[in-house]
């Protein structure tokens, strides 16, 4: 089964693509199958949802890359320092089974602890319980330094925010749906 939803996050649209399916045992099944061989109920299991790109955007996202590696800062001194990191809130809505009534979700932002990026290549963030690792610089202008080692595995990137603080704030994104931001 294949599924596409359209979820509104701090106002922007997010569109994603998810597959799901039935396992009898670690057997994929067909979505009617009501009962395995052996009389157990299969068990619904759903895939991890990625964000759907449509093919234009990939295109206009490799124009602004190719633009903003012209503009790749030579230095990295902002982005060293002290950086108090927290998780923003989100609100949406959802349908609450009366007729013209939505219900109103809010979910509050929540400090994620102080990320400290050091000009040796190393950094110590609070989240997670305490982690500390190396970071790289990337070729990505927008997004110059890359954090790697992290619990999750991820490689989260680092930028700062000129378009909603003037470059004050950093946005640590994982290059898909999840993101900090921090201030000095």
């Amino acid at each position: 089964m294949k599924a596409k939803l359209v979820l509104g996050i701090c106002g922007a649209l997010l569109s994603l693509q998810a597959t799901a399916g039935q396992l009898c045992g670690k057997q994929r099944v067909a979505d009617n199958v009501r009962t395995c061989p052996n009389g157990d109920m299969p068990m619904f299991v759903a895939d991890e949802v990625k964000p759907y790109v449509p093919p234009a955007a990939t295109a206009a996202r490799n124009d602004q890359r190719q633009r903003a590696a012209e503009m790749a800062p030579a230095s990295l001194d902002d982005y060293f320092g002290v950086w108090r990191t927290r998780a923003p809130g989100a609100v949406w809505t959802s349908p609450s089974g009366y007729r013209g009534y939505d219900w109103l979700h809010v979910s509050a932002g929540v400090s994620a602890g102080d990320l400290i990026i050091k000009p040796n290549g190393t950094y110590v963030w609070a989240s997670y319980g305490g982690k500390a690792g190396r970071w790289t610089r990337s070729d990505d202008a927008g997004y110059p330094i890359v954090l790697i080692d992290t619990v999750e595995n991820r490689q989260w990137k680092v930028g700062l925010d000129p378009k909603h603080t003037g470059g004050r704030d950093i946005i640590v994104w994982d290059g898909g749906s999840f993101y900090y931001d921090g201030r000095k």
